[in-house]
């Protein structure tokens, strides 16, 4: 009699993780950049919040999960003659291919959900001309150019989703490194990776930019700001250099690459109860002082940016070995599946959340400053509405673009 194989039950510690990331961005736009614009100019009033401000550092959990299963890709694929007897930038196309079907038509919808929603809230005296010449003169921002500083001269449109440059950062950078991994896994990986990731972290630091700051950088020094974030000249300024978002998608990816080797070395290796225990101990420690930083980042603590991507890097390193008791308790049976859904529609709640924090303003009314919205009362219903809208969209995507043949 045959016996049905055992289906591997997924590992969703780092579901949970990307989820918690998600929730925090939509808290750190709704309390600081979103409430910061709610002014006599927009007729609503919100006030701003440190709830999630740290939310901008811990992004790094996208970019290196990122990073991690695009090596494990490149490995999967290593066992197929015939794929790997295709060029390198063909197999990096084909790559890349497959992340624009899962993230440009979403990143397409979340900018038409902002010119529908949130273009009266930051324009209220647009005509429809207006409207429609920001729109055509950001075409590079539908097609997920927006990191590599190809958007609309008049940064109208950046305005209205700007967590959109993360996705087309993941995008991009992704192309160039699976071509590298293709053309040298080992120099890639055993040089390029490590070389670029120590350097790229110094430079960071000398810089003393942020991965809010999508601005144009030279190496060393931050030149320009047009997103609201600051900055120390103007926009007219003549810089060599990359964009702050590509670079700091670039480096955690690089770390994600990195974290595949180790933790594929890790998993040959037999852990005894006590090194366990240790782990455990461990991951709740970061786990406690992470969760601390995303939910009100002034903590007593005082965590440091290089600090906080530490504790990243722990969590989500032991959250993939899945040899601690954190993460087996994780891993149960009962929450499990929940945890694997709402993970997979994590990316679509960042990508989504924008207009869905200003349509609930918009729900709400114009207020006053005596009758100013408290952050709790536009986060929640603005999260609900954010989860509803990408379950909705991951079913249409799956039924359509995403429809296994």
């Amino acid at each position: 009699m045959e016996t049905k194989p055992v289906k591997k039950q997924r590992n969703v510690a780092i579901e949970l993780w990307r989820l918690i990331v998600a929730l925090a961005a939509i808290g750190f736009h709704a309390g600081y950049i979103i409430a910061r614009s709610c002014n006599e100019a927009t007729g609503y009033f919100m006030e701003t919040s440190n709830w999630f401000f740290g939310s901008s550092e811990v992004l790094l959990v996208f970019t290196v999960t990122a990073g991690y299963f695009m090596a494990a890709h490149f490995a999967k694929r290593k066992s197929d003659a015939a794929y790997m007897s295709l060029s390198a930038s063909q197999r990096a196309w084909d790559y890349t291919w497959a992340r624009i079907k899962t993230l440009v038509p979403v990143l397409i919808i979340g900018y038409v959900l902002a010119i529908l929603v949130c273009t009266s809230f930051y324009y209220p005296d647009y005509t429809l001309h207006d409207v429609i010449v920001m729109t055509v003169n950001s075409v590079w921002e539908f097609l997920g150019f927006h990191a590599a500083g190809l958007r609309s001269m008049g940064n109208e449109f950046f305005n209205l989703n700007g967590p959109m440059w993360f996705i087309s950062g993941i995008i991009i950078a992704g192309y160039f490194m699976y071509w590298a991994i293709c053309k040298s896994e080992d120099g890639f990986s055993g040089f390029f990776a490590p070389f670029v990731s120590i350097f790229l972290t110094g430079w960071w630091c000398f810089s003393g930019t942020r991965a809010s700051q999508t601005a144009w950088s030279t190496f060393g020094a931050q030149t320009t700001s047009t997103n609201g974030m600051g900055g120390d000249a103007t926009d007219t300024t003549a810089v060599i250099g990359f964009n702050n978002g590509v670079v700091f998608v670039v480096l955690g990816m690089l770390i994600g690459v990195l974290l595949f080797y180790l933790i594929r070395r890790l998993s040959a290796h037999q852990f005894t109860a006590g090194q366990k225990a240790a782990l455990t101990i461990l991951n709740v420690v970061c786990s406690v002082l992470l969760i601390w930083y995303i939910l009100y980042q002034p903590t007593w603590f005082e965590l440091e940016r290089w600090t906080v991507a530490f504790l990243c890097l722990v969590v989500i390193g032991l959250s993939l070995l899945n040899k601690d008791g954190l993460t087996a308790l994780l891993n149960n049976r009962y929450t499990s599946g929940l945890l694997a859904y709402l993970g997979s529609i994590s990316l679509y709640i960042y990508m989504l959340h924008y207009p869905a924090v200003i349509g609930t303003l918009r729900v709400l009314g114009h207020n006053t400053p005596e009758t100013i919205y408290s952050f709790w009362e536009v986060y929640v219903p603005a999260t609900v509405a954010t989860v509803v809208l990408s379950a909705v969209v991951n079913e249409i995507m799956k039924r359509t673009i995403m429809k296994k043949k």
